[in-house]
């Protein structure tokens, strides 16, 4: 491989161009590090670093320091403890190889996987009647799986919202919901039980903590995933002895990039578990090395949650194109 000649660190400040809602707060903007390597044959490499309140424990200053004192050092004893630090600099160096192997990444990581794949929307709107707009837009785009967040309001409205989709787009579309660990396990369970007619895919952290999650994932009548409640490979271990859940959202850039997510999706489908590839809502470079990592691992069903660029008002990076609910790595 050809060494690198530059590295450029930079900070941004991505922007949605509606609030994002869930149980930790509100979003609306959030910074985030871009690390960008290239070689003397014009290839550049990049990696993002999108630390987020709820699914990170480390801030973005943290981060920041933490990818400049690697690269300051002589000689780096192997990658940074930090998560999305160790998620920056591993895309970076990923994508930058794969250039320079004249391969996509996907091609780079496993020369036997596709070029296209599903992928889940995430629906957001403030009513009602905004988020069965959005629902209807998206079935029409050919998507064929919704994502919706409860959790951050009353659980009457959330029932309603869900109810109304449903009606909306009738039975064939898969609806997954995300609560954020908003619920107690009682509350879970109870909510559970009202959501069951829907026909739901899965619902993400009904509870906070991995005791809470065995304990309604025992009582539950639809499938439980763990996210944020499992955010490192101890944790995901802990989750699979306690019985936390049926499926593991898997976020690369949270968990400290592909080699590590890698050894994540392993440990969790030895265990039994259902795989689900996620964004951690970052801008375009962060987004691809999610897609590009699910596609080589073949994780494409349950359709990844990776339709979160079209978000964003303004992109890092240019968005993988999405059509007739695919996404299309190049």
């Amino acid at each position: 491989m050809t060494e690198v000649t530059r590295v450029e660190i930079t900070r941004h400040v991505l922007s949605y161009y509606s609030p994002i809602v869930t149980a930790h707060g509100q979003l609306l903007q959030r910074p985030v590090v871009v690390v960008a390597l290239s070689d003397d044959q014009g290839n550049t490499g990049f990696g993002e670093a999108a630390p987020l309140n709820g699914f990170t424990t480390e801030n973005i200053d943290q981060s920041e320091a933490t990818i400049r004192q690697w690269f300051s050092a002589d000689q780096p004893e192997g990658p940074p403890d930090l998560p999305t630090a160790r998620a920056a600099i591993d895309g970076a160096f990923f994508d930058l190889h794969a250039q320079q192997r004249g391969l996509s990444l996907h091609q780079h990581l496993n020369p036997e996987s596709p070029s296209r794949l599903p992928v889940a929307a995430l629906i957001t709107g403030s009513s009602t009647d905004a988020l069965v707009e959005q629902a209807l837009q998206k079935q029409a785009e050919g998507f064929a799986t919704l994502k919706i967040k409860v959790g951050a309001g009353s659980f009457a409205v959330d029932l309603e919202r869900v109810a109304a989709v449903r009606s909306a787009v009738g039975g064939r579309m898969a609806l997954r919901l995300d609560a954020n660990g908003a619920w107690s396990p009682d509350e879970a369970l109870r909510n559970i039980e009202k959501l069951f007619p829907f026909s739901l895919e899965f619902i993400e952290e009904p509870t906070a903590g991995l005791a809470g999650l065995a304990k309604v994932r025992k009582g539950a009548a639809f499938p439980v995933a763990v996210d944020e409640s499992a955010g490192d490979l101890a944790g995901l271990r802990q989750a699979i002895d306690l019985g936390s859940g049926d499926f593991f959202i898997l976020k690369p850039s949270a968990i400290g990039g592909l080699v590590v997510a890698e050894q994540a999706a392993t440990m969790a489908a030895q265990a039994g578990l259902g795989v689900v590839v996620t964004s951690l809502l970052e801008s375009s470079h962060g987004v691809k090395l999610a897609a590009h990592f699910a596609s080589a691992q073949g994780l494409s069903a349950p359709s990844p949650g990776l339709a979160t660029a079209e978000l964003l008002t303004q992109d890092l990076g240019c968005p993988s194109p999405i059509s007739n609910g695919h996404l299309s790595l190049t």
